[in-house]
């Protein structure tokens, strides 16, 4: 191994904020501070598991050496300014929290800055509601780059932090003008490096050359079970280097040596070709003695040696004890600040020489990112004349404006030309439906008309969103044509430069990033891209493969990554593929995730709602009604999942009570076809005032089943009219003064519910306005074809017909028939229902009302089944 010195490292060592301040020339004296370095972080974090008795200690005394020279020699970073070019830390092994924590809290001013992690968060560590959680969140501890504990995870988003800074480089450096010109570092153990999504990732950051990578892989040998053979005995270097990434083996990682690491991370610089792991030959547990140390008994849980260790390394007689010279120099140095030889120092204590060592890496950061910013005034200076839209960009990121003023208004033009579009082909279904009405195909005006499929007004929004925010990123995992996510000539590739031979607009500066088949990846990649700022990240795939995806759409749920995820082919209109990939249960899995927005449109207007929706989520935080969240910081962002159709997507009527799809999707649920005509009937209440009529049966849908229980709507009423009709014929012989009189009509409301959360944000008021649910006496059903049963619906229905069982393969049309979700099928559960109501009274005697039940497809065999 060699070393090769850069000058940006050399600047990073000898700046400070004082001109005449010189690097320290004595290497023994470097040595001695790094190894009281290295045993003050160990103490520390031993002394907050200890007092949590919780967590994990293994790694962190095991990587101690590695956070001494990140913090103190390698990293740059600012604890008062959370500026773009910092380099990022991501602690993919998240169980080793105590250890950031620590490195925080050394590093920062306590409170005031990015970093403001204080003692006292120390002494809280994994206490309910600290701001030091047992495994590190995003927005919860201040200088935390994103959520990790999941093994791999913080992986992955140490890939997306890393195509962050080549994209943003590309687009935004000039010559004399490195904007953005920083590493990402990831400390991974051997768990992360059995992860699927590492492996994902790991691969395409090779592919994708992304050389200002550097992964330090915690090699220590050890796992929860036991040792790594019992389930890990690859070569992780070949195959690291299979993956075209550049390999350094460092065997003395237990070394308190800051400089063996400073080599290490200068050899990874010294290339621009590939991304650096750096295999770090560890002991876990280092130095808790025999029985603990390098065995796995060290990962989890506090070490009964801890005051030993304590006498051993923070007492200048104990150290002395050690006959080793360095050991010998460090007693002096503590000697100095303890004031005596024979005393240990006490819990949570950090002596002032490492505390000083550790601010001034801090100051030297705060006039870094100084620097920087004087920088940025000058670029925009220099560039403003020849390059105004590139200025007016940056400038916008950087007070928080992510979107451009134009995508509002090209949205706007699109959604008028499609509504113009299905206003001109459909007709208006009335309340008051006769016998003998001409069918439905024959009233509508256009009997041509078709509304385009869901993924298509997906990808056609899509386009307009990306076209229009040069923020906008993403890509899909090798289904783009499919999905319709991809659009080259506006977003070009994001890939190296040498592809742009064979790939026309391939470059770093590319928008669209090509996952591959690696569905878990591209959504982690994408939750770093989003925590690293400056960018709107997406990715479009079939509903059914995030389900690949769905730990690190958790993981960005918790974090509230705003990222927008689109799944089209969301139901068994998938058709010939089959239950394979019909989704019929994601909906309810994403669903039950707290923070995340489920969307799903039920035609063009609901769709380009569904972008304004996610595009506030950069526009300022939304207004949450009630304080419904446990959350010491408050929800200001969270990520959108948009689910769209394969096939056919709108109303087959048009809607009759005036309200916009827009405003109501950002109700979550609005009234789409009430149960009385604009211009219809009316009843008088006695004092002669018009009042509109309440329904007596509400039918609820999201999607493609809006329109089906529209349709079912219609058939409702066509029944009632001809049943009225018979019964009024079959009184004719009677006399006039026994003939009933005719029926009320029945009443149907249709309602679309397209977002159950932000439904749920709405007040009492509104909620009831919509689904009537302060009425018993009306009955409420719930429609969903890509839904299981038992899973919330119970919420806003008195009966739901949900899918039974997984799909079928066919043609969709055949497949809706065979379980059932046709108008006609529906209709008749509904009319069974109604008709039930309304047979029997309640009378003295009868049970007690057992209360409603999920109601769905009485479909129990299917052909083949077994």
């Amino acid at each position: 191994m060699h070393r090769v010195v850069r000058r940006d490292h050399l600047l990073f060592r000898a700046m400070a904020v004082d001109k005449d301040v010189k690097v320290e020339a004595d290497a023994g004296s470097d040595v001695a501070l790094d190894t009281l370095s290295v045993y003050s972080i160990r103490m520390l974090c031993a002394d907050m598991v200890e007092k949590a008795s919780s967590g994990h200690l293994g790694a962190p005394f095991g990587c101690a050496p590695l956070a001494n020279a990140l913090w103190s020699k390698i990293m740059k970073f600012s604890p008062q300014k959370r500026w773009m070019n910092r380099d990022r830390f991501v602690l993919s092994a998240g169980h080793a929290s105590a250890l950031q924590y620590s490195m925080l809290y050394l590093i920062g001013q306590d409170l005031g800055g990015p970093y403001e992690v204080s003692m006292e968060d120390l002494k809280q560590f994994r206490a309910a509601g600290s701001s030091t959680p047992g495994h590190p969140e995003f927005r919860m501890t201040s200088g935390i780059e994103t959520t990790t504990g999941p093994l791999g995870q913080g992986f992955a988003n140490g890939v997306g932090m890393a195509i962050a800074e080549a994209h943003l480089s590309a687009r935004f450096n000039r010559e004399g003008y490195p904007l953005f010109d920083h590493y990402t570092y990831i400390l991974a153990g051997d768990g992360c490096l059995m992860e699927g999504i590492s492996q994902e990732a790991s691969s395409l950051a090779g592919h994708l050359k992304l050389h200002k990578l550097i992964v330090f892989y915690d090699d220590n040998n050890i796992t929860i079970d036991g040792t790594c053979d019992l389930a890990f005995s690859e070569d992780v270097g070949a195959k690291y280097a299979a993956y075209k990434w550049n390999v350094i083996k460092v065997d003395d990682a237990d070394s308190c040596d800051s400089a063996v690491f400073e080599r290490a991370v200068n050899e990874a610089k010294s290339q621009t070709e590939k991304p650096t792991i750096i295999c770090l030959k560890t002991t876990i547990g280092c130095g808790a003695g025999k029985g603990i140390e390098g065995t796995h008994k060290a990962h989890g849980g506090k070490f009964a040696t801890i005051e030993e260790l304590r006498k051993k390394w923070l007492s200048p007689h104990g150290l002395r004890q050690s006959g080793n010279s360095t050991d010998g120099k460090v007693a002096s140095m503590l000697l100095g600040d303890l004031k005596g030889e024979a005393m240990v120092a006490p819990k949570f204590y950090i002596p002032p020489t490492v505390l000083k060592r550790f601010r001034d890496a801090g100051l030297r950061g705060d006039k870094m990112a100084g620097d920087w910013e004087a920088m940025v005034k000058k670029y925009c200076e220099a560039f403003r004349a020849t390059e105004p839209e590139l200025i007016a960009d940056l400038q916008g990121r950087m007070e928080g404006k992510y979107l451009t003023d134009s995508w509002q208004v090209a949205v706007s033009d699109y959604l008028h030309t499609e509504m113009s579009a299905a206003d001109a082909g459909l007709a208006t279904m009335h309340n008051n439906i006769e016998v003998g009405e001409p069918d439905a195909k024959k009233r509508k005006v256009d009997s041509k008309f078709k509304h385009k499929a869901g993924r298509v007004y997906a990808s056609e929004a899509l386009k307009i969103f990306v076209e229009h925010n040069p923020s906008c990123i993403g890509g899909s995992a090798d289904v783009a044509s499919s999905v319709g996510a991809h659009f080259p000539a506006v977003q070009g590739h994001f890939l190296p430069a040498c592809y742009s031979a064979k790939v026309p607009g391939a470059g770093y500066q590319g928008r669209y990033i090509h996952f591959g088949v690696r569905e878990h990846a591209c959504v982690g990649i994408l939750n770093g891209i989003s925590s690293y700022g400056f960018l709107i990240p997406y990715s479009a795939l079939f509903t059914i493969f995030f389900q690949y995806a769905l730990p690190a759409i958790r993981m960005a749920s918790i974090s509230k990554f705003p990222v927008l995820f689109i799944g089209t082919h969301d139901s068994i209109d998938v058709g010939e593929d089959g239950p394979t990939h019909q989704p019929v249960e994601v909906l309810p899995q994403l669903r039950a995730m707290p923070n995340l927005l489920v969307i799903r449109p039920a035609n063009v207007e609901e769709m380009v709602g569904a972008f304004e929706v996610y595009a506030e989520e950069f526009s300022g935080p939304r207004s949450l009604w009630g304080k419904r969240y446990v959350d010491p910081k408050p929800l200001k962002r969270r990520p959108v999942f948009l689910m769209t159709s394969r096939g056919e997507l709108g109303l087959p009527y048009k809607c009759n009570t005036g309200i916009k799809g827009l405003d109501g999707l950002k109700k979550g649920a609005y009234v789409i076809h009430d149960c009385f005509d604009e211009n219809g009937e009316a009843y008088l209440s006695p004092n002669a005032a018009k009042v509109r009529p309440l329904p007596d049966i509400v039918l609820i849908g999201s999607g493609q089943e809006v329109a089906l229980v529209m349709k079912t709507k219609e058939i409702l009423l066509q029944c009632w009219r001809k049943l009225s009709t018979d019964m009024q014929a079959s009184f004719k012989d009677f006399p006039a003064m026994v003939i009933p009189p005719p029926a009320a009509p029945l009443k149907v409301r249709v309602v679309s519910m397209p977002c159950w959360e932000l439904f749920d944000e709405q007040d009492q008021e509104y909620q009831d306005s919509v689904l009537l649910s302060n009425y018993d006496d009306i009955l409420r059903i719930y429609v969903e074809k890509a839904a299981t049963k038992n899973t919330g619906h119970d919420k806003y229905a008195h009966l739901s017909i949900l899918m039974p069982s997984y799909g079928l393969s066919g043609k969709a049309a055949d497949v809706e028939k065979k379980l059932e979700f046709t108008p006609e099928y529906i209709a008749s559960k509904v009319w069974a229902r109604w008709a039930d109501r309304g047979r029997r009274l309640p009378m003295a005697g009868d049970e007690a009302d057992q209360g409603y039940s999920t109601w769905v497809s009485r479909m129990t065999r299917r052909v083949g089944s077994h």
